[in-house]
């Protein structure tokens, strides 16, 4: 076994196998490894996975350094090879780069904090569309000249460039002092379709100082942990019983893992908004045990959702992110997902999910979880292949729909009675047809903002007729009045405002009625616009008369 491609096959049957003999073999394999005698883009790519999945579920400290030392070593091989920088363009691996389009902010933060790093490299848009574009982010006295053919963008640029500047420079300018509302900032920016190339010097891991490496003797992905509703209530059982650290973070430590999180995405060509609009102030930082930890993300206030909470988290495992997703907060309950990345995919899944769940539940105060078809698969071919659908399933979680709950049934049989059966595409995508819910405690809340959604559609069309303007006019001043909310048409409590308007109009009578209710929404609007997002929460859960009310909207609209 000396050439790289049966070494590499051979380490990748044993990254999941733990034991005495295991650990031997994987010493010896890891020390034969001729990293400069890879060729093969896929063996690269296959390696470069391998060597952070091993420093993520080491055996021993001296695997552990070996690996951490080859992964520094492949770094090395391709920062002097130009050619192995290009066939591995788009890999995400360090000392390579990648081209893709990210959202308005998350460029501009790279260009602020890596200027040397991100360059631009073409638009999806064309010149006529830009210009268009670029007309309604400019201000209007300089937008003026775009009209009519006075000027064509490129040379109003161009005249108007300082030396340090560059496109994307003037670019990030614009938008930057543009007064539209953000979330329309980035359509447009979407729209334009700005590519640009991010080269990655470093590794995206937490620094060394805050690491104390574990070390595995066995693999926890088969073990049960404590499951959330006994976690959260008390019951320590199985491998979880240790709770979890909250570790008080300075504002530069915070930055760290935001930025970890952010580059990490990056590398993998995806984002989402709690990572990509947070800041120092709203990330929480928790320790757990056998090496992992979850940074928890709010949102900025001009970026947060009116209604219920995104958060954001990211999951640790020996310092090296090896999973993210979000989660959608209100009252007791969440919508949520877990993305774990492709490379750390064949380890502790499900023991992960635990802790992210039992995080959730302990932090946030949730009795009630729920997942969206999305994450397992419908319209998402990733979590098809994954077989997501089990992940959820062995945490817990159930379809609400008959169809679906009876086919998992079936097929939960199955795989339970043939270790060879794997539920197949055709199966798994009926499966993704229906949300799933995990309950740990009885009287949760049985809706959340999607049911909200429906709720507001029904009272639109049978209100108002389906007239949205009749519904929506002059809602938000008649609901700040009643609330005695002076400042209603700041940006940021207004918005929040007309999002809620419509649903408790809905029920005007009892809300003239009930100044308690009246005097908590200014409560909950208030810390929604300026506060924190786990105040909002805790507020909401406080209040079972809120909590009624809201019931009773959804009863009298569907």
């Amino acid at each position: 076994m000396n050439t790289p491609n049966a070494v590499i096959t051979r380490l990748y049957f044993l990254r999941n196998q733990f034991g005495k003999e295991a650990a031997i073999e994987k010493r010896d394999l890891l020390t034969s490894l001729k990293l400069k005698s890879i060729k093969s883009k896929n063996n690269l790519q296959v390696c470069n996975a391998l060597l952070h999945f091993i420093i993520a579920y080491p055996d021993n400290k001296a695997i552990y350094t070996l690996a951490n030392l080859l992964l520094k070593q492949l770094q090395e091989i391709i920062e002097a090879n130009d050619q192995l920088q290009y066939r591995l363009y788009n890999t995400g691996i360090t000392a390579t780069a990648v081209c893709a389009s990210f959202n308005f902010e998350l460029v501009s933060w790279l260009r602020k904090t890596r200027p040397g790093d991100i360059r631009f490299h073409s638009f999806s848009a064309n010149d006529a569309q830009i210009q268009s574009i670029l007309s309604v982010v400019m201000p209007k006295a300089e937008s003026e000249i775009l009209q009519d053919g006075n000027a064509e963008w490129k040379s109003w640029f161009k005249k108007l460039k300082n030396k340090e500047e560059d496109l994307l420079d003037q670019l990030i300018a614009v938008f930057c002092s543009s007064p539209i509302r953000p979330e329309v900032k980035d359509e447009l920016w979407n729209a334009i379709g700005v590519h640009v190339e991010i080269n990655f010097k470093t590794h995206c891991c937490l620094p060394d100082t805050w690491l104390l490496p574990y070390y595995h003797q066995v693999n926890n992905r088969k073990e049960n942990s404590a499951p959330a509703n006994q976690w959260c209530t008390g019951k320590k059982t199985g491998p979880s019983s240790q709770n979890p650290v909250q570790i008080k973070l300075t504002e530069a430590e915070a930055e760290q893992i935001i930025d970890c999180g952010r580059m990490i995405l990056v590398r993998h060509l995806r984002e989402i908004d709690p990572i990509s609009f947070t800041s120092a102030k709203w990330v929480t930082y928790y320790q757990l045990d056998r090496g992992f930890s979850i940074a928890l993300m709010g949102m900025v206030p001009a970026r947060r959702h009116p209604i219920d909470c995104y958060m954001g988290y990211l999951v640790f495992k020996n310092g090296l992110p090896v999973a993210y997703a979000g989660s959608w907060l209100l009252f007791n309950s969440g919508r949520i997902g877990l993305n774990i990345f492709p490379g750390y995919r064949g380890g502790e899944s499900k023991y992960i999910f635990d802790q992210v769940l039992q995080l959730h539940a302990r932090v946030y105060r949730l009795n009630r979880f729920t997942v969206d078809p999305y994450q397992i698969g419908k319209d998402n071919s990733d979590g098809i292949h994954s077989g997501a659908f089990w992940l959820y399933y062995h945490a817990g979680f159930r379809p609400l729909q008959k169809l679906q709950l009876a086919l998992a049934g079936t097929e939960a049989i199955k795989i339970k009675t043939n270790k060879n059966y794997r539920s197949p595409q055709s199966v798994l995508k009926i499966l993704a047809n229906s949300r799933l819910e995990l309950v740990f405690k009885k009287g949760a809340v049985g809706f959340d903002a999607t049911d909200l959604s429906r709720v507001y559609a029904a009272i639109l069309i049978n209100k108002y007729k389906g007239n949205r303007l009749v519904a929506e006019k002059g809602a938000d001043k008649k609901l700040a009045t009643l609330l005695q909310i002076k400042n209603y048409q700041a940006e940021g409590i207004n918005f929040i405002l007309k999002n809620w308007a419509s649903l408790l109009l809905a029920n005007e009578k009892e809300l003239r009625r009930n100044s308690s209710l009246r005097k908590l929404l200014k409560k909950l609007f208030n810390l929604k616009a300026n506060g924190s997002e786990e105040a909002y929460v805790t507020a909401l859960q406080q209040s079972a008369g809120f909590k009624n009310f809201i019931e009773g909207v959804i009863k009298n609209a569907v």
